[in-house]
């Protein structure tokens, strides 16, 4: 909705479903509204580099970033901060929301996802990033 934020109680108008502005309805689904969001040119918080077989299994069958598949880590990202999926020879393959912290990361890269909580003494899921939170570019 935009609306004249001049106007007298205009969010109030507006939730009432009064005419008072120009409303834009949504486009997709709500899968499709995240990765336009993650394309959204938020700030990038650091990188995670993939062997060739992750890189085939995100490209092809569009599955969820799993450890065994990470080789490197770069920056200091946090849990549900953007990075970046790089494959060989250093190729962008994909943005998205991390389930784990660099550090992290950097400790289950490698591991069958069955190791994860063993390995940090906790566990954000089998993914490093789900399939829902990534987008390949």
């Amino acid at each position: 909705m935009i609306a004249d934020g001049r106007a007298e109680q205009i969010v109030l108008r507006a939730v009432a479903g009064e005419p008072v502005g120009t409303h834009f309805l949504p486009t997709g689904d709500r899968l499709e509204s995240r990765r336009r969001y993650l394309l959204s040119g938020l700030p990038v918080r650091g990188r995670i580099v993939i062997d060739d077989g992750a890189a085939r299994a995100l490209e092809h069958d569009h599955t969820s970033l799993l450890p065994v598949g990470v080789l490197e880590v770069n920056g200091d990202f946090q849990r549900g901060d953007v990075v970046s999926v790089l494959a060989g020879a250093g190729r962008h393959l994909a943005t998205g929301i991390t389930n784990y912290a660099a550090d992290d990361v950097a400790l289950i890269r490698g591991l069958r996802s069955d190791r994860i909580a063993e390995t940090l003494g906790h566990e954000y899921g089998d993914e490093v990033i789900h399939r829902n939170n990534l987008v390949l570019v």
